[in-house]
This record gives structure tokens, C-alpha cells and sequence, in this order.
């Protein structure tokens, strides 16, 4: 799961915002080149989301195996 998660960060960070930029600057976004706004800002809101997307699946893989935090201790 960490391991899916580097590699979008990296498509998006990397691919997006770097060896994509010339192409992806065809297209407009919000006002911005879509490579420059996903160097500025892209990049960032995808991390944002890798983490809640993380988050969602830990505690998913926790309730799974009876080990969440949540849990009644009775």
C-alpha cells in the first residue's frame, strides 16, 4: 500500500510536473499551464489526498484484524 502510494506521488510530482510539463502545458487550468499548476499545486493537493486515502485503508486493515482504535475495550 505504501508502495502504490510513492509511485502515484511520484507519477504526479514527477510525471506530471517535470517530464510531462510540455505536454500537459497545452491544456489550461484554472488561469495556469496544466504542467505548471501541477508542479505548484497538484503535486500537493494528490499528497493530500494519498493521505486520506491512507488513512481510510489502515483503519479499514485495522477493523479487519480487531486492532482499531475505536474498539470497546469491555
Amino acid at each position: 500500500m505504501v508502495g502504490i502510494c510513492l509511485v502515484v506521488w511520484f507519477l504526479v510530482s514527477f510525471g506530471c510536473g517535470i517530464f510531462l510539463v510540455d505536454v500537459l502545458n497545452q491544456f489550461t487550468f484554472a488561469g495556469f499551464k496544466l504542467g505548471f499548476w501541477f508542479a505548484q499545486q497538484g503535486s500537493i493537493y494528490v499528497f493530500v489526498v494519498l493521505i486520506f486515502v491512507y488513512a481510510a485503508c489502515v483503519a479499514r486493515i485495522d477493523r479487519k484484524h480487531g486492532v482499531d482504535e475505536d474498539a470497546d475495550e469491555s
